[in-house]
């Protein structure tokens, strides 16, 4: 099947799971699925590309680092066992060999309908048989809009990790580029009245330097301008925008084969178009570079076919699989057919970060493939990046929109580097812009990425607030029962409360949670004099910051004891009476005041007792 998407490149690929048992013959075993187009293909032109995938002893391929070391090179051994059986088997058979891998269960062959049949009865080491598919491919006002410029501003560029971009090759001398490129590789099959490899030494496969140089002709431009959105650096370009991470590096991986046939090209000829054996490669060229080179994400442009729903079958799984656990994600084009409720292969990986386009104005393209399995948005329509000649141009499509993400991915992986894929995935979900898909048909719901604001999610918080006492000012002099005490407190973040303390121990009140932070204090509750109060504010992440201390003298004085004043005292029968007035001071002032008369009488062994007794101070 060849796959087109709108300035986006597909490829082809044959998806296999894996699973089986060691080499042997059995009747009972079951044949090994074979894709009917291999059939109908090998019926019609006597031969056909096909991806095989491998039985394996273990049932099943796993994720090399969810693997122990020792476990990930048995399986290492297992598939090269499998490998060499299937190419003992093949020995006498009309077949090519195309491509070998070292980390999934896959061999990429070229079959005469005698292979064919020997592959069909060796279902032990044989899982399915799949066609090698045939795909096609599919800023600076899109830097602002997800909050790239924000970024930079907090110190985070990309700077540090790697975007590897699996395309038509890219311009490693294009001023905006410059410097960017540190590894290149090709991947590009010639296929007798089919395809001719492009990469520059003519072979099927390249290396090193100069590997991935773009085409001459048609798309060819296409992964330069990716490479632009992904992490282009304006500066000493003349341009005042840049890409998304314009401090990251890039691995330039040429992936397309050139198609003379005007049948394969559906018209005009020649084109470009990928095999999915060759993508299938370039990916695990990023995996078998992981150690040197700090990948953040792979980017492919590219894709075909219609899925509503995963597409776990396709034989791109392992090997993002692979990559996944390894912290790197693979960020896939939706595809171009302006669908409502599907997305291409090999978007529709359930591993896969699958990415459609959306307006500079937050509205979903007219192109664009929705399905409610889409991860995220992106804007892809009218963005201007570097194509090749060195220039500038400015495309639309679902291949524009996958850079903005694979570069806010290298962002995110310089600012948190321990994070999961599926870690980075949430914080971008979790605080991008929900759109909905208004087109006829459309019902759709996904976030459009914001770079900071994700990068707020994702990184733990170890930023503490700051605060400071407003009231009362240091050196005043308070009382009563309710002095106001009040703090300003702020957080990069958000603060979470302000408690009020006395002397560094004593809380005055509970926490206030809401601004302006404030507790009314009893003063009265403190001994008179010098006093000192603080204000300890708290973020969300428990970050804590005590303020400033503020000096206070506490002066609760209250007004003089009065004298009584005992008059007309008389005697009877051990029993005294007299007339009491109170006088006294208020709030040390020397006023005198009446409180009123009263006539009171007491008991005393004596008169003089009582006398005493009564004079003294109430």
């Amino acid at each position: 099947m060849r796959i087109r998407a709108v300035l986006g490149l597909t490829l082809a690929v044959l998806a296999v799971p894996s699973g089986g048992e060691p080499l042997s013959t059995s009747a009972s075993q079951p044949s090994p699925a074979i894709d009917h187009r291999v059939r109908e293909r090998v019926q019609r032109e006597g031969r056909a590309r096909v991806i095989v995938e491998l039985q394996l002893p273990a049932g099943v391929h796993v994720p090399e680092a969810h693997l122990t070391a020792v476990a990930a090179a048995a399986q290492r051994a297992d598939i090269t066992a499998a490998r060499a059986q299937i190419e003992s088997r093949l020995a006498w058979t009309t077949h090519r060999l195309t491509r070998r891998y070292q980390t999934v269960p896959l061999l990429a062959l070229e079959v005469g309908p005698d292979a064919l049949r020997e592959l069909e009865a060796a279902p032990l080491i044989v899982r399915r048989v799949l066609t090698d598919e045939r795909l096609a491919p599919t800023l600076p006002q899109s830097g602002p809009l997800v909050q790239a410029d924000q970024a930079w501003s907090e110190g985070y560029d990309g700077t540090g990790t790697v975007v590897a971009v699996l395309d038509t090759g890219v311009e490693s001398a294009h001023p905006f580029l410059a410097g960017k490129v540190v590894e290149e590789a090709c991947y590009s099959t010639t296929f007798s009245g089919q395809s001719v490899s492009l990469c520059p030494n003519g072979q099927d496969t390249q290396l090193g330097t100069g590997a991935a140089a773009p085409c001459g002709f048609g798309d060819c431009w296409h992964g330069t301008h990716v490479a632009g959105i992904a992490a282009g650096n304006g500066a000493g370009t003349g341009q005042s925008f840049s890409g998304i991470a314009r401090g990251a590096q890039l691995m330039a991986v040429q992936v397309f084969s050139r198609f003379d046939n005007p049948n394969d090209c559906g018209g005009g000829a020649p084109c470009i178009m990928a095999w999915s054996s060759d993508i299938i490669a370039g990916l695990e060229r990023v995996y078998a570079l992981r150690a040197s080179r700090t990948f953040a994400s792979a980017n492919l442009s590219l894709g075909g076919g219609l899925f509503s729903s995963y597409c776990d079958g396709e034989p791109y799984k392992p090997i993002i699989d692979n990559l996944r656990a390894a912290g790197i994600a693979t960020v896939i084009a939706s595809g171009n057919d302006g669908a409502t409720n599907a997305i291409s292969s090999p978007a529709c990986i359930s591993t896969a970060i699958s990415v459609g386009s959306t307006t500079k104005s937050d509205i979903v393209s007219s192109f664009s493939n929705v399905a409610p399995i889409l991860s995220l948005f992106a804007p892809g329509s009218s963005i201007t990046s570097s194509v090749t000649g060195g220039g500038f141009g400015t495309a639309s499509g679902t291949s524009m929109a996958t850079p903005h993400v694979a570069g806010a991915w290298a962002i995110l992986k310089q600012a948190g580097p321990g994070a999961t894929v599926t870690q980075t995935l949430s914080a971008l979900q979790s605080t991008g812009v929900l759109l909905t898909d208004a087109r006829p048909g459309g019902s759709v719901t996904k976030p459009r990425i914001r770079v900071a604001q994700a990068l707020a999610a994702l990184l733990p918080d170890a930023t503490p607030p700051t605060v400071s006492i407003t009231t009362p000012a240091s050196g005043a002099t308070v009382s009563g029962a309710a002095v106001t005490v009040s703090a300003t407190a702020a957080d990069n973040v958000g603060v979470a409360g302000v408690q009020f303390k006395l002397d560094g121990t004593t809380n005055l009140g509970a926490e206030d949670t809401t601004f302006p932070y404030s507790v009314a204090w009893n003063s009265t509750t403190a001994t008179n004099g010098l006093h000192t109060l603080t204000a300890v504010a708290r973020d969300a992440a428990g970050n804590t910051t005590t303020s400033a201390g503020v000096s206070v003298t506490v002066n609760n004085t209250g007004p003089a004891l009065p004298d009584v004043i005992v008059t007309a005292l008389s005697y009877a029968g051990g029993v005294f009476t007299s007339t009491v007035k109170n006088q006294g001071t208020t709030s040390g002032k020397a006023a005198t005041r009446r409180t009123g008369w009263r006539r009171t009488t007491d008991t005393a062994s004596s008169a003089s007792a009582a006398r005493t007794a009564l004079t003294y101070p109430t």
